[in-house]
């Protein structure tokens, strides 16, 4: 039987705010806008996770709000580095169950992904790090964390669409008709 408790509520709110910031984020082109909602938005999933005692996970994404405000201003490779070192060192302090290592591993990659000079493989490493953090909020019972999660990354999809797949119309030019 789920007992609904405050921080449990509280948390699922956290969640639901930067749900809305996550799917904002990935619509813009741009670096800056896009983790200037990424730094709100791991705020609110840090303190989520806290909220839930979950130590090693909200320690990670709270260590992303640094890493998102590093990642505005450069995509210089020594701090990812020193991101990944941090993350690690935080994982040894807070290690206390393997679910913990699955938060750690999609983190990673998404570090890899924040760290790249090209928008698209930025995206294409943030769709597989965010797929694995959605299966994390699944074990962890975190319905907003999947929800929330889930959106991000369909947030991501249709950014990439709308940014590199969509065919761009040829101003002036008639659409193509089917003749058939």
């Amino acid at each position: 039987m789920l007992i609904l408790t405050l921080t449990f509520v509280l948390s699922q709110i956290a969640m639901f705010i930067a749900m809305g910031f996550d799917f904002l984020s990935l619509q813009f082109k741009k670096r800056q806008p896009t983790f200037l909602c990424l730094i709100v938005s791991a705020s609110l999933i840090s303190t989520h996770y806290f909220l839930l005692g979950r130590i090693a996970a909200g320690v990670i994404v709270f260590i992303s709000v640094l890493r998102f405000i590093t990642c505005y201003f450069t995509t210089n490779k020594k701090y990812f580095f020193i991101f990944i070192g941090l993350n690690t060192i935080s994982l040894f302090f807070t290690y206390k169950t393997p679910t913990d290592l699955i938060i750690y591993f999609g983190l990673i990659i998404f570090i890899i992904g924040n760290f790249q000079e090209n928008n698209k493989l930025m995206r294409k490493l943030m769709m597989v790090g965010t797929s694995i953090i959605v299966l994390y909020n699944y074990i962890i019972f975190s319905p907003m964390g999947v929800i929330a999660e889930g959106s991000f990354l369909l947030s991501n999809f249709v950014g990439y669409y709308r940014h590199y797949l969509r065919k761009k119309a040829v101003p002036g030019a008639m659409p193509p008709t089917d003749l058939n």
